[in-house]
């Protein structure tokens, strides 16, 4: 409950320089006159709602607020307590001034103003200006009647009055959450879908590496095999080589031959020779029967046996020259025939040192493959570091859809509060529970007023009114006296329900020029008698010019008096 104190100000609408005070400590009735433009409701409605909201009751402008005389340091300072805790409120123009306190400690001024008064509304008074003005004020000047509001300001009120705007709040902070949970939901499908495609290049480009290993190894083992093929191929060559060599031929069997032809060529010379000193012989035995020399006769049987030995000797020799001769010619097909088979070793040989060289680069190459083939390949290094990076990316892309899922999880709840927390939701709910309640406090003001209605709000806070004979009305049917009757009923339905549920409950009532308007004597009187059974829960305010006629009726009165273009306030 809010336990309004004290009200000061100065150089507020026509009051001047010097500070004026009005006390709400006590629980009195309180008239409050004074001839028209004395400044009643600049002192008992504006200045209290512009203390609380920042502006007046009635359609002033701001900056008019400030007396037009002095034009400057028009402050208002409003006290008041909730619970344990006092607040004062200060707020001025010209210089702008805006503080509160709490405790006589100045509440943290860093926020803007709009969200100071935020504070103010929603964490100190729990009650917006429309409520203040519908439970708090009546006057019939700026006063828009709850059944002349739109349904939207009606809920709100009663809203405020049941103390569940609170439900609004949620809900505004229920939808801020879903709003921006759709955006991390976006953010995180945008982020899943960018990391997959980041994976499937990854494992793209992993499938290349493997690929280019898997090539190299593929290509070094036909090679090994190519190889394998090759040595084996020239091993079986060394050996064919080997097993086509001639045995025991070489340089010294021919150089044997060749002696041995030469040596049968001497025989052959030498036989020849013999052959030739026989020919002589025999010619010179057979041509001459004399001596040439010495002239004397050769005897015949010397001469024929000359004759015959060198006959016999020339036919021994030429045998044994066509033997030396047949000798030579085996000799030299013999020669022939082992330089042939030495040729064909050379070649042999050749060949085989040929095959051999080979055969060692080919196992030299296939040792150096198999070393090759048993170390890490080339670009196994990088293959492991980007294997690596991919791994982490799926960590990532874990997290990332486990975040995705709670968002949605999250999003499900906070759909499910928003659905609770709308109009339709909790609220309704209880504003359904405490319809029944509102409509029995109404209906029995308006009884106390004589005024004999079946009132009754439904939930979208439309009126239905029947009378005794259960015709239908609407509040725009009646008079202005019996509709003043139906807003006056509602404004203490208001408080009694705010007090009930100590929501918008507070110490002050104050209604201006009501008593002035369309009210007959005998609303007068039932209105007075309503008036005396509030005030037991604070002071009671009302402005009227009927100074005559009600002064007696009250505990305290006040008069508004203006000298020298300056209001000031008198109790008497």
């Amino acid at each position: 409950m809010i336990n309004f104190k004290k009200l000061k100000f100065k150089n507020f609408g026509s009051f001047g320089n010097s500070l004026t005070e009005i006390d709400f400590t006590e629980n009195n009735l309180i008239l409050v006159s004074g001839l028209n433009g004395r400044g009643k409701s600049f002192a008992y409605l504006d200045a209290i709602t512009f203390a609380l909201y920042g502006k007046p009751f009635r359609k002033i402008n701001i900056p008019q607020l400030v007396n037009t005389i002095n034009g400057k340091n028009c402050l208002v300072e409003l006290e008041f307590s909730i619970g344990s805790s006092t607040f004062k409120i200060r707020r001025g123009l010209s210089p702008k001034l805006f503080e509160i306190y709490k405790n006589d400690v100045l509440i943290d001024q860093n926020a803007k103003s709009k969200d100071y008064q935020l504070l103010l509304d929603e964490q100190i008074l729990k009650m917006n200006y429309k409520t203040f003005t519908q439970v708090v004020i009546l006057g019939r000047s700026s006063f828009v009647p709850f059944l002349q509001l739109s349904p939207a300001d009606r809920r709100q009120i009663i809203e405020n009055i049941l103390d569940i705007n609170v439900f609004s709040n949620m809900n505004q902070i229920a939808k801020a959450k879903v709003s921006l949970l759709k955006e991390n939901i976006n953010d995180i499908q945008k982020k899943i879908e960018t990391t997959e495609e980041k994976i499937q290049y990854q494992e793209k480009y992993i499938l290349k590496l493997e690929e280019q290993r898997n090539s190299s190894k593929t290509k070094t083992e036909e090679k090994m095999d190519t190889l394998k093929k090759e040595i084996k191929t020239l091993i079986e060559s060394i050996k064919s080589l080997k097993e086509s060599v001639h045995d025991g031929i070489g340089e010294d069997s021919l150089d044997n031959l060749r002696d041995k032809k030469s040596s049968l060529n001497s025989e052959k010379n030498t036989v020849v020779n013999k052959i030739t000193s026989a020919q002589k012989n025999l010619d010179f035995y057979e041509d001459n029967e004399n001596c040439p020399v010495c002239k004397q006769s050769i005897d015949s049987h010397f001469r024929e046996n000359k004759i015959s030995e060198s006959s016999s000797s020339i036919q021994t020799f030429e045998t044994e020259l066509d033997g030396i001769k047949k000798t030579i010619e085996e000799c030299e097909a013999e020669i022939k025939e082992v330089s042939d088979k030495h040729k064909e070793n050379q070649k042999i040989q050749e060949q085989y040192s040929i095959n051999m060289k080979v055969l060692q680069n080919y196992q030299k190459e296939y040792e150096e493959l198999e070393k090759e083939l048993s170390k890490e390949p080339e670009n196994q290094e990088e293959l492991e570091k980007e294997t690596q990076d991919l791994h982490d990316l799926n960590i990532v892309l874990e997290s990332q859809k486990q975040s995705f899922e709670d968002f949605k999880l999250q999003k499900k709840e906070y759909d499910i509060c928003v659905s609770l927390l709308k109009d339709g939701g909790i609220k309704s709910k209880i504003i359904k529970h405490y319809l029944p309640l509102i409509n029995r406090v109404i209906n029995t003001f308006l009884t106390n007023m004589n005024f004999f209605t079946n009132f009754e709000l439904n939930e979208e806070f439309e009126e239905i009114i029947k009378s005794r004979h259960r015709d239908k009305f609407s509040y725009m049917s009646f008079s202005e006296g019996e509709k003043l009757r139906i807003d006056l009923a509602l404004l203490f339905a208001w408080r009694e329900v705010a007090r009930v549920k100590n929501s918008a409950n507070c110490n002050l009532l104050i209604l201006d020029e009501i008593f002035d308007s369309s009210l007959d004597s005998t609303g007068t009187e039932e209105l007075m008698r309503n008036l005396k059974t509030l005030k037991k829960n604070g002071s009671v305010i009302v402005i009227s010019h009927k100074l005559d006629q009600l002064a007696d009726r009250f505990d305290k009165t006040v008069l508004v008096e203006k000298k020298n273009n300056f209001s000031s306030i008198k109790i008497k």
